[in-house]
């Protein structure tokens, strides 16, 4: 189990330790809990889920999805569901006597039993409140963890409906959908990672769905240009990113195509560039500076909180030239952006005099902005610009244009 996941579970633990012995009240513990449940939440929802491509880390996220249902499953069990009245105390502590993921030992593994169990009973709440999507999404999570693609399917369309600007619903539900067809992504699961990538173009998990899609109709170069693009989004140690990677080279082997060209010298972490990139770069169509988070805002963001860095043409087009992913424990950040970090062919940085660099914190970790994000902008620069300063200083109030 990894230590986060750890952390939060015996910070629970000892709150609902401490409500049974009657030192805390009611009120207290759900207070209390509630935002340790959101970061597990969270913690679940940011792990990169099983695709159709591939299964990685099923594990971890078998494991991590049963704590998360458990939690949610004791959660609506001690307070009622979300909007309804909150059950009197003597049927609360009959009905939590079940066995959860906050009782014993923190390093204990759940079984499939119990995973299968805690996912019934959490089915069954959602009964009671039909508008919680994220409820609906961990029970997605536990229902393709526990190889219920049929199920799954339902829990995500679900979550499609109440959330449609979401790029992570919709790859999820497509994913599901695969699954459920015999891992075959034709047809509507296709049209919904279309859908993702408008809304959000670095979601990773669409990105490899739709180089698996590629790669499946033997469109080997496009296949190589969504891998490298999803193995430019994460960290060089991110498994995803490197499942990505290797994904792409797989893409050239079979498809016959010329190697990634590497990275430029001095980024750190850069990705190989896209197959339509294998031309050599322009070391002068780059721009390079520092982000960083004024000092006020620091207490309304979390370590571990996505940041995009990107640059965009000065007239206005909304489509990112170059984007590099981050988090906020990296800031403040001395970033390089250049044709290496480009979302598509046609739009490089190299193609435009002039740029506006951006930088924003995305709690969802979506790239498209929505309201709450934290951001800040420069102004006006010329492709070659070095030293550029970037503040993160504004909230997000709006979401961005479509």
């Amino acid at each position: 189990m990894t230590e986060p996941v750890q952390t939060l579970t015996l910070k629970i633990q000892k709150l609902r330790s401490l409500h049974a012995q009657g030192l805390i009240g009611d009120a207290e513990l759900q207070s209390s809990c509630a935002p340790l449940e959101r970061q597990l939440v969270d913690l679940v929802l940011a792990t990169p889920a099983a695709t159709a491509s591939a299964r990685v880390g099923g594990k971890l996220t078998f494991m991590l999805v049963g704590l998360v249902v458990s939690l949610a499953a004791a959660g609506y069990l001690w307070t009622g569901s979300p909007g309804t009245p909150a059950k009197p105390f003597a049927s609360r502590a009959a009905e939590a006597s079940a066995p959860q993921a906050g009782s014993g030992d923190a390093g204990q593994e759940i079984s499939r039993e119990q995973v299968l169990a805690m996912t019934e009973r959490l089915a069954a709440r959602l009964t009671q409140s039909p508008e919680d999507a994220e409820g609906w999404r961990m029970l997605g999570r536990a229902q393709m963890a526990l190889e219920q693609p049929e199920l799954a399917v339902q829990a995500y369309e679900r979550v499609a409906k109440l959330r449609p600007q979401d790029a992570g619903a919709l790859a999820d539900y497509a994913d599901a959908l695969a699954v459920r067809n015999g891992r075959d992504l034709k047809g509507e699961p296709t049209r919904l990672i279309e859908q993702a990538l408008k809304l959000d173009p670095a979601h990773m998990k669409s990105l490899i769905l739709a180089g698996t899609a590629a790669f499946n109709r033997n469109d080997f170069v496009k296949a190589a240009m969504y891998f490298d693009r999803a193995g430019k989004i994460g960290p060089p140690d991110d498994p995803m990113a490197q499942q990505a990677r290797a994904a792409a080279a797989e893409a050239r082997e079979v498809g016959k195509l010329p190697p990634a060209p590497a990275p430029a010298p001095g980024l750190a972490g850069a990705a190989p560039a896209t197959v339509a990139q294998a031309g050599a770069q322009n070391s002068a169509a780059q721009v390079s500076g520092t982000v960083s988070l004024a000092p006020e805002l620091r207490a309304r963001v979390a370590p571990d909180d996505t940041v995009f860095i990107f640059a965009r043409p000065a007239d206005g087009s909304r489509m990112p030239l170059a984007i590099v992913r981050k988090q906020v424990r990296d800031l403040p950040f001395a970033f390089t952006l250049d044709d290496s970090q480009a979302m598509s062919p046609a739009t490089r940085l190299s193609t435009t005099p002039s740029v506006i660099v951006a930088a924003r914190i995305s709690k969802s970790g979506q790239a498209t902005a929505q309201p709450g994000d934290l951001e800040g902008t420069t102004g006006t620069l010329a492709v070659g610009s070095s030293g550029v300063l970037v503040q993160i200083s504004r909230e997000v109030t709006a979401a961005a244009p479509k």
